[in-house]
């Protein structure tokens, strides 16, 4: 507790102090104390370690926020007076809505919310599209990555979706865009609408619930995604 109080009264007298950049000494310092969080080991941590999203505990997200903090501090002229950038307006975010129904310890109907956490998605200059949401209420943690010949009819099964969500978990890769389903194990489709200024996912699965780390009785996930061109 001790420790903790120190820290931050390190960080008001820095900010107070009006500085455009942050010694090493005083990031490592300020950074010790916080704690460490395991994550959960998936398909997805263990195959894309470079770009994986991953559910933030407390201790993670303090490290984020301050970061995030120095380098605007050490970028911006004027420190901590400058003027905020206007974040992205309500219209511009991604959107889903995903209903499970079948097996598994959760079915229902699932939304995104406009005060998520994470929701973004990304268009690849390969043509791949990339969709991460991560919420709080309720807890769900979303990947889905869309192949870029999907909009053909060859490339209609070529989605991924890895989901975890309170209580449960599921994943599905029938056409091995980044590990891959045993045969026979999940299948999936897709269909792509371009539009003016947003492209939408419709995206049907069965696959096995994996809640308990094993595969037990299919769900069926109906889904639909809205990303801004």
């Amino acid at each position: 507790m001790n420790e903790n109080h120190r820290s931050d009264d390190i960080v008001r007298a820095w900010v107070r102090s009006g500085p455009e950049q942050a010694s090493a000494e005083f990031v490592e310092r300020t950074l010790r104390p916080v704690p460490r969080m395991r994550q959960r080991r998936s398909w997805r941590i263990l195959l894309e370690r470079g770009s994986r999203p991953v559910l933030a505990g407390a201790g993670a997200v303090a490290v984020v926020v301050l970061i995030a903090g120095l380098g605007l501090l050490a970028v911006r002229p004027g420190g901590v007076g400058g003027p905020a950038s206007p974040g992205p307006s309500a219209t511009s975010q991604p959107t889903f809505e995903m209903t499970i129904s079948g097996g598994g310890p959760a079915t229902g109907t699932y939304r995104s919310d406009p005060a998520a956490s994470v929701n973004r998605c990304t268009h690849a200059t390969d043509g791949s599209w990339r969709y991460i949401y991560v919420s709080g209420q309720p807890p769900i943690n979303l990947d889905l990555l869309i192949g870029f010949d999907a909009a053909s009819s060859a490339g209609s099964s070529h989605v991924a979706l890895e989901l975890e969500y309170d209580p449960g978990y599921f994943r599905f890769d029938p056409a091995d865009l980044r590990g891959g389903d045993t045969a026979g194990r999940s299948t999936a489709s897709v269909t792509v609408t371009p539009g003016p200024t947003s492209t939408t996912f419709r995206i049907t699965a069965v696959t096995p619930d994996r809640s308990d780390g094993t595969d037990r009785t299919p769900v069926d996930v109906d889904m639909t995604v809205t990303c801004p061109n």
